[in-house]
């Protein structure tokens, strides 16, 4: 399943070192959104941390490094 366009927004933040917090304010979420979104990316890309993450979106195109 291909990540939403929210999803999207919230990959480039996981190769920072904000918080998940942080990440939320400056996107103007809650905390809550953004780990109900990272565990939905994590799920499509079937990894289980914000490295892997990080890493499985470069390799599929989605993120440079």
């Amino acid at each position: 399943m291909p990540l939403t366009r929210a999803e999207l927004r919230l990959l480039p933040s996981l190769q920072t070192y904000l918080t998940v917090a942080e990440i939320g304010e400056r996107l103007f979420v809650s905390h809550n959104t953004v780990s109900s979104q990272l565990g939905s990316i994590y799920r499509k890309l079937g990894i289980t941390s914000r490295s892997g993450a990080v890493d499985g979106a470069i390799g599929a195109g989605l993120l440079g490094r």
